[in-house]
């Protein structure tokens, strides 16, 4: 009986430490930068925006920093150096988990020099890379330097697309700049923006990126942990025009069964979602957002039987309001014949610049609110990564254009009313 009394006693003991243990585990970077004048070190995870959301900022003091936080899922982010919110910059990779790490950044300019020591997922993401550029780099870097050297004799491009991105220098107007933009895209989609000498070149990179593709894809389906989970989500915000949709969706099966609960797994259903079923041709998704008053407005209840442009843009996205003022016109022409426009501001914390803004421009049609993306829009419309996109809608609900020019609606609504 005693015996019995001190077993039971003891297991207590350890499942109480194993308890405790556990509870204390958490997340601790020690850094030190070398070089440079750093104020402060960035951490911005997936989908984040410099300009509108809250990234971790670690202060910088004599060279060292200190972060510590407990977090209930292993993540993937980006450490950038802290000018970089006002002037962009190179970043690294770094995986985070309850755990000690120890990093050594040296200034943008030596950012290869970097050191990660500790953290699982960061020596998985080391042997991965280094297995990665001994297989390729050797027959990259001759042609990414031939292809260095076109831009900088600028020899790249096209005399056409030369021409387009001399008048975006020249111009300061948001509104001009977007229909050079859509130039230039018309060039692309032309495969009319490349010079011979960058044909050949993206020609012989072509089949090595395609076997980049195959390595990563393999890497996925033999360690499907947040390494391969962040190749996959940065491909479908980053590179979901050259997405293979059964592909993604292998993906998204793979990595959501060996995470399970991983908020990522949310995030890449909604991305893989977007990439299959917003494309011209089919319907749109629906969704519900608050006007400015609070009323939830259900977009089906204001477009369905209308010609509808549905406009996904932001008070911080330039090109956004640019490509937004080409509409007031078309609006006022067509607003009584059957077609409306309804717009989604992407916004964060707040409404206060939105409601300055819309004094300011006045726009009639009606503007609904996507608060710190609480109801994952951009992320259904496949515009995550992005300020906004636009979508004409037609009666029956069917998506006619993605991004379309003023004078491309125009065109539709004079052909459909």
């Amino acid at each position: 009986m005693k015996i019995t009394k001190n077993l039971i006693l003891f297991l207590s003991i350890i499942v109480l430490w194993n308890c405790t243990s556990k509870t204390d585990q958490s997340l601790g970077i020690n850094g030190t930068v070398i070089g440079g004048d750093a104020k402060s070190i960035l951490l911005v995870k997936a989908g984040q925006y410099f300009d509108s959301d809250s990234i971790i900022e670690i202060p910088v003091t004599d060279g060292k920093f200190y972060y510590k936080t407990k977090l209930d899922f292993p993540e993937s982010v980006e450490l950038f150096l802290g000018k970089a919110k006002n002037e962009g910059g190179r970043y690294m990779p770094l995986f985070l988990n309850n755990e000690k790490i120890d990093l050594t950044i040296y200034s943008e300019e030596e950012f290869d020099k970097n050191q990660v020591i500790g953290g699982k997922l960061n020596s998985e993401y080391k042997e991965y890379k280094e297995n990665y550029d001994n297989r390729f780099n050797s027959r990259l870097k001759p042609l990414q330097d031939s292809k260095r050297l076109l831009y900088e004799n600028d020899q790249y491009h096209s005399d056409k697309a030369k021409l387009l991105y001399a008048e975006l220098r020249k111009t300061k107007s948001h509104d001009e700049k977007i229909i050079i933009y859509e130039k230039l895209g018309d060039l692309k989609e032309a495969n009319q923006h490349l010079s011979p000498k960058a044909e050949i070149i993206e020609s012989k990179l072509k089949p090595i990126y395609e076997e980049q593709k195959i390595f990563q894809q393999d890497y996925i389906e033999h360690n499907p942990s947040i390494v391969s989970y962040s190749f996959f989500i940065k491909d479908l915000m980053y590179n979901k025009e050259n997405m293979d949709i059964n592909m993604a969706k292998k993906n998204l099966q793979i990595l959501s069964k060996a995470n399970p609960n991983h908020p990522y797994n949310k995030l890449a259903s909604n991305l893989t979602n977007a990439i299959e079923n917003i494309k011209v041709g089919k319907k749109y998704t629906d969704f519900s957002a608050p006007d400015l008053n609070g009323n939830e407005i259900k977009l089906s209840d204001k477009i369905d039987g209308k010609m509808a442009l549905l406009d996904l843009w932001a008070t911080w996205c330039g090109p956004c309001i640019a490509k937004s003022r080409t509409m007031v016109p078309l609006y006022e022409e067509f607003k009584d014949k059957g077609f409306t426009i309804i717009g989604v501001a992407g916004e964060f914390k707040n409404t206060d610049r939105l409601v300055e803004f819309l004094e300011k421009e006045q726009w009639e049609w009606l503007n609904l609110v996507e608060l710190d993306r609480q109801n994952k829009i951009w992320q259904k419309y496949n515009v995550d990564g992005s300020g906004g996109g636009m979508f004409l809608i037609d009666e029956n609900g069917v998506i006619l254009a993605k991004d379309p020019t003023a004078e491309e609606v125009r065109r539709e609504l004079k052909s459909r009313l």
